[in-house]
């Protein structure tokens, strides 16, 4: 875990990258809400979005996703705006790779040439759904030589899920006594940063970074738990 700091309202990642790569997380000042689903004005995301691009001296306009919590992982170069995926991935330069969250975690990739960068956008369904192991198939890189950032997102205090999540994640091998704390009437407060932080390391990616950042508690993120009609945020990463 690992502090960041902020450039203006935005958070730059502490997270050593590669020369020519950045990234950044928006805020709910800066440049504000950027989902046109979450009953928000077109004209006032459209807004958003091109001060995010000028803010941030971004290449080009990120390639926004319809994200639905599933396990796609599309490619820059040839996904369409608003196609259907929880993942994007490029090798290309003058790319952005961006995915929107409000609780659910965004997960950054790059490899440690460079060459490769990814966005992932993974609440528990796109965990157990597999878009973390989904998007690591896309990449040439070999695991052992991409690193991960982990940022904000809803942490381990305030995520209460039911035995069904739990359930789930115990099939698969990836729940101990620090990631699901168990709860009156079945329920468990389940560590969704360190079950991504799992899932890597099973993977051969051991350089993963968490931000320890909450989008819950830390109002300057959005939080559909906090606030179910709420906004979203960008994480980012891309070449410059």
């Amino acid at each position: 875990m690992t502090k960041s700091s902020l450039s203006g309202d935005y958070l730059i990642p502490d997270w050593p990258l590669p020369d020519g790569i950045s990234a950044a997380v928006s805020t709910v000042t800066s440049p504000g809400n950027l989902a046109a689903h979450v009953f928000a004005e077109p004209a006032s995301v459209i807004r958003h979005r091109r001060q995010l691009v000028r803010d941030l001296s971004l290449p080009c306009t990120p390639r926004w996703l319809q994200q639905y919590h599933g396990a796609v992982a599309g490619n820059f170069a040839e996904i369409a705006l608003g196609a259907p995926a929880d993942a994007i991935f490029s090798r290309q330069p003058a790319s952005v790779c961006a995915v929107l969250t409000a609780d659910c975690l965004p997960v950054l990739l790059v490899s440690r040439d460079g060459s490769e960068i990814a966005a992932v956008h993974a609440g528990w369904r796109g965990l157990a759904a597999g878009v973390i192991e989904s998007t690591l198939q896309q990449l040439r890189t070999d695991n052992a030589d991409l690193r991960a950032w982990i940022g904000p997102a809803i942490t381990l205090p305030y995520f209460e899920v039911g035995g069904d999540v739990y359930d789930v994640f115990a099939a698969r091998g990836l729940t101990d006594s620090k990631n699901f704390l168990p709860q009156p009437q079945h329920k468990w407060l389940a560590d969704l940063p360190d079950l991504a932080r799992r899932v890597l390391n099973l993977a051969g990616v051991s350089d993963v970074t968490l931000s320890g950042l909450c989008t819950y508690s830390d109002e300057r993120w959005y939080s559909y738990r906090r606030t179910p009609v709420a906004g979203r945020f960008a994480s980012l990463i891309w070449k410059n």
